[in-house]
């Protein structure tokens, strides 16, 4: 066939080449460059990510005619031969098929000749992790310590299934998904090479199907190109081809659920079901764009974490700009618990269809930053005097009917608010007036007390409204508490300090508060009444008696 896939055809064949891993091809131009390249590197990654990709160019560079260079020619004997693939000393191995450990020691044995035609003997071996424990060892001491012309490379998507003595012997190299917006970009430039016009949005669900992968981007636009013979394509024909879920769907679902429409739910979900697709993947999807969208309410529609387009993104940050954090967070949740039911059961249209009535159920409920801008607004408006809004001093009542009549006189306001004595300036006959008079003295009562330490400790003064006064004394004020828990007590003995130092403060004298709870006293009185007790019949016993006797003595203490 002379026909060769989008996927090859378009391979990367240069560091520049590659696509989103500019990470890893700076770090290995960089070692080119200053003659410090590893005898054993190790990528990974998801697959169609580059890493049997980025190995071949590590190839190239390295046994080019003009290299080691980091820009390899593609065109010397060497270049050519690594592209075909049948260089006679690159080999590249499949680590799923070629797993035992006979292989591995015949690989052994190969790496100590010289390479045939090229500088560097170089063994690319994919999907190191499906090698055999035995064929790990077996390669251990010739990973740590190689011939000078022989190179490894390796490749895997497991890594973790990598011993930790091959690791330890190997440079590491880490590639991560493809940005959605970079893999639209390839697919824009080559769809212009190849003469096709795809819309945007047709573009963008590829690359969001692709789940970060170029290989399985270029593959479903393969599959696209080939199913019709019209150069333009509609995103209306990338949804039937690929037969995926139309991605307005979700926002359309999204928006019945924040409208509470329970018909628009349900025809949604219709939809889905005649359309083929499955029905567990799209409740997938629909986790992954309820994550999104409380992603972008929190963090702006500029986050990396979610894998949308830049307008997509805009789009959703316009729609949810009204929506409550926590009640997003509560649809989200919902979804994640209901999940594993609509995996399990053999009715998933029904379940799904549950599902959604339990979200439309979930209340909006008011914003805590909103609710805590009105309190601040409500608080600066007591503190400056101002008038509340819409309260009932607004509304004047109706005159009465009968004979009464209201005075033909101007009307009188209502006196002004009463403000403290300190707050006024008395003129000086006033000062003379009240300097003869003695100063009123605090009430010393135990209500008054509790009215004083309200604003400034709000929990002590719950908590002593339950107590009562069980003695007073010049000195002393004893408040017994009832239903005190181990919490309680804890506060009172913090605030124990606070408390006395206000009731002196209060009292105008030194006063101690001892707290204690109700039923302590009534402990107390059955406690001393068991000592007594206990020391009458302990003084009362022959044995003391006698001692008395003897030592003509008495008892003291006991």
């Amino acid at each position: 066939m002379s026909y060769q896939v989008l996927a090859l055809k378009y391979r990367p064949q240069t560091f520049d080449d590659v696509v989103g891993q500019s990470h890893v091809t700076t770090t290995l131009v960089n070692a080119i460059l200053q003659d410090r390249v590893a005898h054993a590197m190790l990528f990974t990654g998801p697959r169609g990510t580059g890493k049997t990709t980025i190995a071949r160019i590590l190839a190239k560079a390295m046994n080019c005619t003009t290299g080691p260079t980091p820009t390899p020619c593609n065109q010397c004997k060497s270049c050519t031969e690594i592209i075909a693939g049948h260089c006679a000393d690159v080999f590249e191995i499949d680590g799923a098929s070629n797993n035992s450990v006979d292989q591995i020691r015949d690989l052994r044995e190969n790496v100590t000749y010289l390479p045939a035609a090229a500088a560097y003997k170089i063994y690319i071996i994919d999907e190191v992790h499906m090698l055999s424990t035995a064929a790990f060892n077996a390669l251990l001491k010739t990973l740590e310590e190689p011939p000078g012309h022989v190179l490894f490379i390796f490749a895997t998507t497991e890594v973790h299934k990598i011993p930790a003595t091959i690791l330890s012997r190997c440079q590491r190299h880490d590639l991560g998904r493809i940005a959605l917006e970079a893999i639209c970009e390839l697919l824009k430039k080559i769809c212009r090479k190849e003469g096709f016009g795809v819309q945007d949005q047709g573009l963008e669900l590829i690359a969001l199907e692709a789940d970060g992968s170029v290989r399985d981007a270029l593959s479903l636009l393969d599959r696209i190109l080939s199913a019709t013979p019209e150069k333009t394509i509609s995103y209306e024909m990338v949804v039937n081809h690929l037969g995926v879920l139309d991605r307005r769907i979700m926002h359309e679902l999204s928006d019945a659920l924040f409208e509470k429409n329970v018909s628009g739910l349900i025809a949604l979900v219709d939809r889905v079901n005649d359309a083929g697709l499955d029905l567990k993947k799209f409740y997938g999807d629909l986790i992954a764009h309820f994550r999104n969208l409380s992603i972008i309410k929190q963090c702006g529609p500029d986050h990396p974490a979610v894998n949308l387009t830049a307008g997509e993104k805009k789009q959703i940050h316009t729609r949810v700009a009204q929506m409550p954090e926590a009640y997003l967070g509560h649809l989200l949740q919902v979804l994640l618990t209901d999940e594993d039911m609509v995996k399990r059961t053999s009715h998933t249209r029904i379940a799904i269809e549950t599902v959604l009535f339990k979200l439309r159920q979930v209340r909006a409920g008011a914003s805590i930053d909103r609710i805590i801008a009105q309190l601040d607004l409500l608080a600066q408006q007591m503190k400056s005097g101002e008038k509340m809004p819409d309260t009932p001093s607004d509304i004047r009542p109706s005159p009465p009917d009968g004979d009464q009549q209201m005075p033909s006189g101007p009307i009188q306001e209502s006196p002004p608010a009463y403000t403290a004595p300190a707050a006024l300036s008395p003129g000086p006959d006033q000062i003379r007036e009240t300097a003869d008079e003695p100063s009123p003295e605090p009430p010393r009562t135990w209500d008054g007390f509790l009215t004083r330490i309200e604003p400034l400790m709000p929990f002590m003064h719950v908590l002593l409204t339950r107590g009562q006064i069980a003695s007073e004394t010049q000195d002393t004020l004893e408040v017994h508490l009832s239903d005190c828990t181990q919490f309680d007590r804890k506060r009172l003995k913090d605030k124990q300090g606070e408390l006395e130092k206000q009731c002196r403060k209060f009292l105008g004298k030194t006063l101690k508060i001892h707290v204690a709870s109700r039923a302590q006293p009534l402990a107390l009185a059955q406690e001393k009444a068991k000592d007594a007790k206990a020391l009458q019949a302990a003084a009362s016993h022959p044995l003391v008696q006698t001692a008395k006797e003897i030592f003509n003595g008495e008892i003291i203490n006991m």
